[in-house]
C-alpha cells in the first residue's frame, strides 16, 4: 500500500468532515455565476431593452457576492486543512516526504476545486433560470431571455480560480513552515489565554462613539466622503471590542458573583475558544450587519423610487416634433387613444429651440403653459433646473453667466437673471439636460436668425387615467414608428415619454431590488452560520474528549446539553447583536438624507430582531444535534 493509498483511506474515512468544504465551493460558485449569467448578459445590459434604473441594481449585488466568493473560500479551506495537516503529520512520521505530501495536497486541492467547479456551474445554471423566470414572469422585464452565455462562465472560473490560487499558496506556505509536530498536535492544541485588556476595550468604545458622530454630523451635511473614514473606525472599534469582550465577561462576573458561582462550568466551557473565534466574529457581524442594512435600505427606497417616478412626470405623455420627426397631428393620436380606451383631458404645446446643450423656451408660453409667474426682462436669461432636490441625488446647479448666440452676423450676449428650481415637463430623450427660459424679444431674435438651433414643439397630454394608458401609449408608439421611417432602434431617441412607463420602469426597479437584497439578506445569514459551524466542528473532537472526561466524574447528560447551550449562545448571539446594531445605525444615518432615517432604522430593528429570535432557535436545535452527535 502506497501513501497515496494511505491518504486516500483517510480521506474516505473522515469524508464527512470534508463534505462541508465541497458544499461550501459548490454554494459559492452557484451563486456568483447565477449573478454573473445576469451581468454578462447583452440584453439586460443594454439601455435600449432593459432600463437601466432595473440593470443598474445588479451591479452592487454581483460586487458583493464576488467578495463573499473570495473571502469565503479561503476560510473554508483553512477549516478543510486543519484535519488534513494533522493526518499529513502522521502519514510524515511513517516516512512520506514533505514533497509527495505537497504533491498529495495540491492533487487534492486541485480535484476537489475542479469538481466544485463544475457542480456550481451545474446547480448556478439551475439557480439562473430560476433568476431569469422571476424577472421575466413576476418583475414583468418580457424582453430579457436566458441564453448560454460563455462569458458568465468564463467570469466564474477566473474569479473562482485566482481565489484558489491564492488559497493555495497561503496553505502551502504555511504548511511549509510547520514541523511534524507541530502538525499532529495543532489538532489538539489548546489556545493561548491571554489577558483581556480593559484600556483596550474602552479604545474600541471611543473608536465606535467618534464613528458614529461623523456619520451623524459629516455623512448628512454631505461635507465630505467622510462615511469611508466612519466605516474604517467602527471596523477598528468593533475589532478591539470583540477580542477584548472576555474582560466584559469577567466584570459581569465580579458585579454578579452568584451567578459565576451557579453556572461556572458553562461558562469556562464557552470561553474554550473565545481567542480564536474573534476573527468569526467580527465578520460574522459584518455580514449579518451588512445584510439589515440592506433590508432596510431597499424597503424606504422603493416608495420613492414610486414618487420620483410620479414626480419626474408631471404630464401623462409628451413627445416633441424636433429634427424633422414625429410630425403627427393631435386629432390623430387623440384618436388612437381613445380606441384603447385612454381619454385625453387636456392637450398642451410649447415651442422650443433645441441646441447641443440647451433647451431654449419663451418666456410667454412658459408662464402659461406650465402656470408660472417668472419675469425676464430683455438681455437675459433664467436657468431652470428640472431636478426634484429631495430625491437624494447629487446635482450640478452652476448656472452660466453669460451665454452669447450666433445671429447671423450678429453675436446676441445675454446674462444671467438667475436659476429656478421646478419641474416643467417630463424627461425624454430629445430634450437637452439643460433649460433656458428668455424673453420673447430675445427668444424670437434667435429663432429667425440663430444658425446653430433646431426649432422643436413641445407636446404635453394630461388623461383622466393614466394607470390605465399603457395599451394605449404603445399604439402611439407604433404610430409614430411608422411616421418617421426610421429603424426601431433610432426611434427610441423620438418616442414619446409617459407616467405609466416611467411609473413601471420604476416598479420593476424596486421589485427587482427587494428580490436581489432579500437573496443577498439569506447569503450574508447564511454565511455568517456557516463559518460558525465550520469553527464549532473544528473543536469538535476536542469537546468531546472534555465532555466524555466530565462524563466519568460525573457531570450529567442534562448538565453538558446546557454548557453545550452556553457555548452555542456565545457563538452565535454576541455577532447578531452586533450586526442588529451596525444595520440600524446605518439605516438611519444613510437614509437619513433622504428623510426616511427612522422608518429604515424601524424596518432593520424589526429584522434584526426576527433573525435575533431565529439564532436563539439555532441555537438551541443546533446544541440538542452536537449533543446527539457525541458518543457518550
Amino acid at each position: 500500500m502506497t501513501f497515496h493509498d494511505i491518504s486516500m483511506k483517510m480521506l474516505k474515512v473522515n469524508f464527512r468532515r470534508y463534505r462541508l468544504y465541497f458544499l461550501c465551493n459548490v454554494f459559492s460558485v452557484a451563486l456568483f455565476y447565477s449573478f454573473a449569467a445576469i451581468f454578462t448578459n447583452k440584453d439586460f445590459m443594454n439601455v435600449r431593452i432593459v432600463d437601466s434604473m432595473i440593470s443598474g441594481n445588479i451591479v452592487a449585488p454581483s460586487l458583493f457576492v464576488g467578495i463573499f466568493l473570495v473571502l469565503f473560500i479561503p476560510y473554508s479551506n483553512s477549516a478543510f486543512q486543519r484535519s488534513r495537516k494533522y493526518e499529513y503529520g502522521v502519514l510524515m512520521t511513517l516516512g512520506m516526504s514533505e514533497r509527495e505530501v505537497l504533491t498529495n495536497m495540491l492533487l487534492e486541492n486541485c480535484v476537489v476545486a475542479g469538481i466544485s467547479l463544475i457542480s456550481g456551474f451545474i446547480l448556478g445554471t439551475a439557480i439562473s433560470f430560476a433568476f431569469y423566470f422571476i424577472i421575466q414572469k413576476f418583475i414583468g422585464v418580457s424582453g430579457l431571455s436566458w441564453y448560454f452565455n460563455v462569458d458568465s462562465y468564463k467570469w466564474t472560473a477566473f474569479l473562482y480560480g485566482i481565489t484558489i490560487l491564492f488559497t493555495l499558496v497561503i496553505s502551502i506556505l504555511g504548511f511549509m513552515k510547520r514541523q511534524i509536530t507541530d502538525l499532529i498536535k495543532d489538532k489538539f492544541r489548546s489556545e493561548k489565554k491571554g489577558k483581556s485588556l480593559q484600556g483596550l476595550f474602552i479604545v474600541g468604545l471611543i473608536f465606535v462613539a467618534v464613528s458614529i458622530l461623523i456619520m451623524i454630523l459629516d455623512y448628512r451635511q454631505n461635507t465630505a466622503d467622510m462615511w469611508l473614514v466612519s466605516l474604517s473606525l467602527m471596523f477598528l472599534g468593533l475589532y478591539m471590542i470583540i477580542t477584548q469582550v472576555e474582560w466584559v465577561g469577567t466584570f459581569f462576573s465580579e458585579l454578579f458573583p452568584s451567578y459565576l458561582k451557579h453556572h461556572i462550568l458553562e461558562l469556562s466551557f464557552a470561553r474554550q475558544h473565545h481567542k480564536s473565534g474573534r476573527r468569526i466574529g467580527i465578520v460574522a457581524a459584518w455580514l449579518i450587519g451588512f445584510s439589515i442594512f440592506f433590508m432596510g435600505f431597499c424597503l424606504v427606497m422603493i416608495p420613492d423610487l414610486l414618487h420620483n417616478a410620479a414626480t419626474y412626470s408631471p404630464y401623462d405623455m409628451v413627445y416633441s416634433r424636433v429634427f424633422g420627426m414625429n410630425k403627427v397631428e393631435d386629432k390623430q393620436i387623440e384618436r388612437l387613444l381613445n380606441q384603447n380606451g385612454v381619454k385625453v383631458k387636456a392637450i398642451h404645446q410649447v415651442e422650443y429651440l433645441r441646441s447641443r446643450a440647451f433647451n431654449i423656451l419663451p418666456l410667454s408660453q412658459v408662464n402659461k403653459e406650465f402656470k408660472c409667474n417668472y419675469q425676464i426682462s430683455k438681455g437675459k436669461f433664467l436657468t431652470v433646473f428640472q431636478n426634484d432636490m429631495s430625491d437624494g441625488y447629487r446635482y450640478d446647479m452652476t448656472s452660466p453667466k453669460t451665454i452669447s448666440f450666433n445671429c447671423g452676423k450678429d453675436i446676441m450676449e445675454l446674462t444671467s437673471a438667475g436659476s429656478n428650481i421646478r419641474i416643467l415637463f417630463n424627461r425624454n430623450p430629445t430634450f437637452a439636460d439643460r433649460t433656458l427660459v428668455l424673453n420673447d424679444e430675445d427668444y424670437n431674435k434667435i429663432a429667425s436668425k440663430g444658425n446653430e438651433f433646431w426649432a422643436g414643439v413641445i407636446k404635453l397630454y394630461s388623461f383622466n387615467n393614466w394607470k390605465e394608458s399603457g395599451k394605449g401609449i404603445a399604439a402611439v408608439q407604433k404610430y409614430l414608428l411608422e411616421k418617421n421611417h426610421v429603424k426601431p432602434m433610432e426611434q427610441n431617441y423620438y418616442k414619446a415619454t409617459s407616467k405609466i412607463e416611467t411609473y413601471t420602469t420604476a416598479k420593476q426597479s424596486g421589485e427587482f431590488l427587494l428580490f436581489l437584497m432579500f437573496f443577498i439578506f439569506f447569503l450574508f445569514c447564511a454565511a455568517a452560520n456557516i463559518m460558525i459551524h465550520f469553527k464549532i466542528k473544528a473543536e469538535s473532537e476536542e469537546e468531546q474528549r472534555m465532555l466524555s472526561g466530565l462524563y466519568r466524574i460525573g457531570v450529567t447528560e442534562e448538565e453538558m446539553q446546557q454548557m453545550l447551550w452556553y457555548k452555542n449562545i456565545y457563538y452565535y448571539i454576541p455577532q447578531v447583536i452586533i450586526g442588529l446594531f451596525l444595520g440600524v445605525f446605518y439605516n438611519y444615518t444613510v437614509t437619513e438624507i433622504y428623510g426616511h432615517g427612522l422608518q429604515a432604522a424601524l424596518y432593520g430593528l424589526i429584522a434584526g430582531m426576527i433573525l435575533v429570535a431565529l439564532q436563539f432557535v439555532v441555537a438551541r436545535i443546533y446544541s440538542r444535534r452536537e449533543m446527539l452527535s457525541f458518543d457518550i
